[in-house]
């Protein structure tokens, strides 16, 4: 039998290391440390097999016990006060009382999972579903959900009756003013292809009565958690995850809108909460000492009522960080904790981050350090589809591009990012925007390719601003609100044409 290591700290009632020594196993307590600071500084130079810790665990924490796996140290806990044992036993570590007997403990330390008498308390592998291991996604909404949100990125259905941007039904976009401007035969070619491919591929059969009968169709796209990134340079990150949450929100579908930028958060502002809460950070800290369940996710959201066309909805958000200096708080194992949560309790997850992809503060450090990027990087690992956007101007495109790559070597295992060319206008890249944009990805991105565009509209975005409003009230017809709500996979009753040539115009 192999040689177990144990590093320990604390004591109660009863001697347990002479118990453990008066066995005579490979259990060996090599050494007992000061403080739990020293503790994880010999378990991160990997000289011992398991830690044992008595008595006092309040500091115990989510990042801790998680720091302390990933270096191969199995974290054994005994307490006299049950509500810690419940809390550590949530957060993945085998719980004991102070009357455990020694043969159990030492079972536990050498990792034998059969090693449960009556001393032991639940692991949290044996109680209720964890959200540390979240259930399939059938099993956390039930099967008719599961089958409803089943399918791969939904896109639009019919381009011709749901694409207000698409050949057959508007072939115009704004231009950097605001204005309707006619899309160039070429780039109306460009943008039918593409709409009708993606329909082929990503929604082939989607129905599209109810864009005939004025009705919004129910939600069925960006099922799970979308995330919504891209590079530096203002692409439009938040002002595209607020509005494909509040699409969804008004679709009566079950949305939580997420703010995990841990540089710059802004959708409070941009929803008009003048209370800054921080509600991420409540539910990450809740999610740190092992207290995060439905409620206090609840308690800890923030609710945007929204109203368009004598519709009413309302968006639940966990509102960002009020100063960026706090981004600390929201550690990795703790986010997965609150993304795993609400994957289970909400049917789209719509999450807004930064755009550092990056890993380099530890270069600073001699131990593990904090990851100033590490909500976003944490958010696209755990993320179901992922938006990348990025402007359509010549520098906001090369940006994209070298993002895109980055993302790919640096995130092997995230989803393949969704590309969206925001802010198209023909006055930043001049006549058949789509066409030129789309041979210029073709020829010098390696992988992905362009699914979607939208338009510039600056007006409607500083209305909106300006009122504390998503775009379906402050511009409900305006052609960026309809494309984004394409892009939650929704369809919006057909508009009126109400614009007439210049020509016309001008005769009157």
């Amino acid at each position: 039998m192999s040689r177990c290591s144990v590093v320990t700290i604390g004591r109660l009632a009863a001697d347990h290391i002479a118990a453990l020594e008066r066995l005579h196993t490979s259990v060996t307590v090599d050494r007992r440390c000061a403080d739990l600071a020293e503790l994880i500084a010999v378990a991160e130079l990997q000289r011992a097999d398991a830690a044992l810790i008595i008595g006092d665990t309040a500091p115990l924490t989510a990042s801790m016990l998680s720091g302390l796996r990933q270096c191969g140290i199995r974290v054994v806990v005994i307490s006299d006060v049950a509500q810690e044992r419940s809390r550590l036993s949530r957060l993945g570590a085998r719980c004991f009382s102070d009357e455990v007997q020694a043969q159990t403990l030492a079972a536990a330390l050498q990792g034998n999972d059969g090693a449960t008498g009556p001393d032991a308390e639940v692991s949290a592998s044996d109680a209720e579903p964890s959200v540390d291991e979240p259930p399939s996604l059938a099993a956390a909404r039930g099967d008719h959900l599961a089958r409803e949100y089943s399918g791969a990125f939904p896109e639009k259905s019919d381009p011709a009756q749901s694409d207000p941007l698409s050949a057959q039904e508007d072939p115009d976009y704004l231009d950097l003013s605001g204005n309707l401007m006619e899309m160039d035969p070429a780039d109306a070619e460009v943008a039918a292809h593409t709409a009708a491919q993606t329909s082929q591929d990503m929604n082939p059969g989607a129905d599209t009565d109810s864009a005939a009968s004025g009705r919004r169709a129910p939600a069925g796209g960006l099922p799970g958690i979308t995330v919504v990134w891209g590079p530096a340079g203002a692409p439009g990150r938040t002002t595209v995850a607020v509005n494909l949450a509040a699409e969804l929100a008004m679709s009566n579908a079950s949305v939580l809108l997420i703010d995990a930028d841990a540089h710059a958060s802004s959708v409070a502002v941009q929803l008009g909460l003048l209370e800054e809460s921080a509600g991420l950070a409540q539910a990450c800290r809740a999610a740190e000492l092992g207290g995060l369940d439905a409620d206090r996710l609840s308690q800890a959201k923030t609710t945007a009522q929204l109203q368009a066309a004598g519709h009413s909805a309302v968006l639940p958000v966990l509102t960002g960080l009020p100063r960026a200096e706090r981004w600390a708080e929201l550690r990795p194992r703790a986010l997965e904790r609150v993304l795993s949560l609400a994957r289970s309790q909400y049917q789209h997850v719509v999450v807004d981050v930064s755009a550092g992809i990056e890993e380099d503060e530890e270069l600073s450090f001699d131990t593990s350090a904090p990851q100033r990027n590490s909500a976003t990087l944490t958010a696209l690992r755990e993320a179901d589809q992922v938006l990348a956007l990025g402007t359509a101007d010549a520098v906001g495109f090369s940006r994209l591009i070298k993002a895109c790559e980055e993302y790919r070597h640096r995130l092997p295992q995230a989803p393949q990012p969704q590309v969206i060319i925001n802010q198209l206008r023909t006055s930043a890249v001049g006549r058949s925007p789509r066409r030129q944009l789309t041979e210029a990805w073709e020829q010098l991105a390696e992988q992905n390719q362009l699914r979607h565009f939208l338009p510039y509209d600056r007006q409607a975005c500083d209305d909106a601003l300006r009122t504390g409003q998503v775009l379906a009230e402050a511009a409900p017809e305006s052609a960026l609100r309809r494309q984004l709500a394409e892009l939650a996979g929704i369809q919006l009753p057909g508009r009126r044409r109400l614009r007439m040539s210049r020509r016309r115009v001008a005769a009157r």
